[in-house]
């Protein structure tokens, strides 16, 4: 089964000015692509999210929470968490991403598997092509750009941008029948993600 997650920017507010008796119009937003470059832009280093998922994989459909943390400098890479009951049984799930590597350690097995990652399974790097400007909403964190958009797999997901800052506040995508959605919570307090030990990892 492929996990993926993959995370969206945050929004501040726009500030109405009045000119003597009239009122300046509301700004205009930046276009659907200007938005989600944002995060390149911005201060943000690292972020935390919670994460709920819904996932389909051959004839099984479950529901799962987690929480994982994007870096996005000074070099781009992902990890999270996620666990959910099946016939009464825990499972936990985990994947980190680092490096151009994609590492995932499922309930059956002991080792963690590897394989290439790319843009569309890499939650830190907030690219997406055929972007549509949504709208503006307020979210707990502020008040951010609403954005649709397409991974480099052709997978639709959102992205709800802060206008103030540029920070990802919350991510959801699609992948086969699966939804992801990441809501971040804070920001900026020294991250890091690490490949798993060369010795954890199955052989192949």
């Amino acid at each position: 089964m492929k996990k993926r997650i993959w995370i969206m920017l945050p929004i501040s507010a726009l500030v109405l000015v009045a000119c003597g008796n009239s009122a300046a119009a509301p700004a205009k937003p930046p276009t659907a692509q200007a938005i989600l470059a944002k995060p390149d832009s911005a201060n943000v280093k690292d972020g935390h999210f919670t994460l709920v998922a819904h996932i389909v994989s051959g004839n099984i459909a479950f529901d799962a929470t987690g929480e994982g943390i994007i870096v996005v400098k000074p070099q781009q890479a992902s990890q999270f968490t996620m666990m959910t009951t099946i016939a009464g049984q825990s499972l936990k799930f985990q994947e980190i991403i680092i490096g151009g590597k994609e590492y995932d350690l499922a309930p059956d097995n002991p080792h963690w598997t590897v394989k290439p990652s790319s843009n569309s399974s890499n939650p830190s790097s907030f690219k997406g092509t055929d972007a549509t400007y949504v709208g503006e909403e307020a979210l707990p964190q502020g008040k951010a750009w609403h954005v649709k958009a397409k991974d480099d797999s052709g997978n639709p997901f959102e992205a709800w941008i802060r206008e103030s800052d540029g920070y990802p506040l919350k991510y959801a995508s699609t992948m086969q029948g699966s939804t992801f959605t990441a809501t971040f919570d804070r920001f900026n307090t020294g991250q890091t993600v690490s490949a798993p030990p060369a010795s954890d990892i199955q052989q192949s």
